[in-house]
């Protein structure tokens, strides 16, 4: 790993331990526009650091160590699809989007209709939209990519209850918003490329944020068991505990090796970048549910598991293994590539 990048790990990890876990939206979001982590993965052109999402998802693991709330990869994916608009259109929207004015991207799976003149459909998991001035969603078959502000008529934001409660989780529904009162930022051809980037890049930050939760909670697990004793011994001395939590460490270093590597090959613009996004998305996200499970076990005796961030992991975990796509789903598709990539 280069020097730069690990600054930055350090930088983000000092800024997400201050903050406490986890880390509220409040105290992380500010810090992260000032220290222009929205810039990471933005072309010099656009006033960006010009780098690759090799260096964005240190960015990611360090916010899932610390169970942050702040919007990062939300805003991030929102910020290249600005970049990435077929006209100026988004310029002015990029602008307040940096000046700390989030901006958000549904991070789970979903669709506009454009029905005659206006766009409607129900997006969930989406982060922080009731404090963010637009949102940035696609119509069916990714032939068009809109900007849609948030005081846009038609526009109705809700906040139903999700098992995660360290992000602040919305449901937006678009009923029948004139498309005078949206940004179009991308049709056709140059849409589709967009948001198949948007949807690769977004697997590669819900991995990342899988792999650092899962190594905080590996760390935490570890310095229980060699603190907390029974019969005389701590914990970590009985072999059957060390099995367990070698195979977890095992499972946090495959992801994390499969993190990387995807980022690199996005970073790259290989071909198979599309598929090792999805294969470090389901390997991490899968890993993270196991340690989870894994550790809430391991913590048994301490009493009652609210007392203790276990549960804010546990149900972390389990969220990510659902946003972008069910496993199944992406176990297909993945499956798919490599009988193609094959020939």
């Amino acid at each position: 790993m280069s020097e730069y990048r690990e600054e930055l790990r350090a930088s983000a990890r000092k800024v997400v331990e201050d903050a406490g876990t986890p880390a509220s939206e409040g105290a992380v979001w500010p810090v992260a526009v000032e220290l222009g982590w929205l810039l990471t993965t933005l072309p010099e052109a656009r006033g960006g650091l010009g780098l690759g999402w090799g260096d964005a998802v240190v960015l990611h693991e360090e916010l899932g160590r610390g169970l942050a709330g702040a919007p990062l990869l939300s805003a991030a994916l929102a910020a290249e699809a600005l970049a990435g608009a077929e006209n100026e259109a988004g310029a002015s929207w990029l602008e307040r989007l940096l000046a700390g004015e989030p901006i958000a991207v549904p991070l789970a799976d979903g669709a506009l209709a454009a029905e005659g003149d206006g766009l409607s459909g129900r997006l969930e998991a989406v982060p922080s939209a009731a404090g963010a001035c637009a949102l940035v969603a696609w119509t069916e078959g990714a032939e068009a990519l809109w900007l849609i502000p948030r005081d846009a008529p038609a526009v109705a934001i809700e906040t139903p209850p999700y098992w995660d409660e360290t992000r602040a989780w919305c449901a937006v529904e678009l009923r029948g918003v004139p498309r005078s009162a949206a940004v179009v930022l991308a049709r056709g051809e140059r849409a589709a490329r967009l948001v198949e980037a948007l949807t690769v890049r977004r697997a590669l930050g819900i991995a990342a944020d899988a792999v650092g939760g899962g190594a905080q909670l590996l760390e935490l697990t570890l310095e229980h068991l060699r603190t907390r004793r029974q019969f005389g011994r701590p914990l970590a001395l009985f072999q059957a505990l060390k099995h367990r939590v070698a195979d977890l460490a095992t499972e946090l270093a495959a992801a994390e090796a499969l993190l990387h590597e995807a980022a690199a090959a996005v970073d790259a613009g290989r071909a198979d970048a599309f598929r090792r996004a999805w294969e470090a998305k389901l390997v991490a996200t899968a890993a993270y549910a196991r340690c989870a499970e894994e550790a809430l076990q391991l913590h048994g005796g301490i009493g009652m598991a609210v007392e203790h961030p276990c549960h804010l992991f546990l149900k972390r975990a389990l969220l990510d293994v659902e946003l972008a796509g069910d496993p199944e789903s992406l176990a297909l598709a993945v499956g798919d590539a490599v009988l193609r990539e094959a020939g």
